[in-house]
């Protein structure tokens, strides 16, 4: 399971827009930063109630304080991704949220299930994944020329994935 914060419409409208300046063809996905994945597999029984309960309480939690995602520059990661990497501060408060999510999934799972070791606090490198490719190519260069005025997302929505 992906814990997930998906970026308001507006701002999925601004990235499209941001990518195809770039080159890249508009994408239909909904960009998004995940938080964290679940570790061990949740028995299809549970998986939807705990995806229902997580993602509230995460929702309740962001709906404090606004939470935007500013970025620092495009990279290339995992060898076939194409993704914004967040400013320093950005990088910060999303951690703290990593922190916090593994906290309460641990919490309300009685310690069954809990935030894999790649998206645990120390290791976890917020990201949003816009394209994906082996071959970055020019695009990227220019898509980083493009971000020099770090622009800022709004992450609104909570969800979570099921990979089966």
């Amino acid at each position: 399971m992906a814990i997930k914060i998906n970026v308001s419409g507006v701002d999925q409208e601004t990235i499209n827009e941001l990518l195809e300046k770039a080159g890249y063809a508009r994408q239909r996905r909904k960009y998004h930063c995940t938080i964290g994945f679940i570790e061990k597999s949740i028995p299809m029984e549970e998986a939807e109630t705990f995806g229902k309960i997580i993602t509230k309480l995460l929702q309740d939690y962001i709906s404090v304080s606004p939470l935007h995602f500013e970025v620092e520059t495009a990279v290339h990661i995992f060898g076939h991704v194409i993704a914004f990497r967040p400013t320093l501060s950005s990088m910060t408060q999303l951690k703290e949220i990593n922190q916090w999510l593994s906290e309460k999934i641990n919490e309300i799972s009685a310690g069954r299930w809990g935030v894999n070791e790649e998206t645990k606090n120390l290791s976890y490198t917020p990201h949003m994944t816009l394209w994906r490719t082996r071959h970055p190519g020019g695009r990227l260069k220019k898509l980083q020329g493009i971000l020099k005025s770090h622009p800022s997302f709004h992450l609104i929505e909570a969800s979570y994935v099921l990979f089966h």
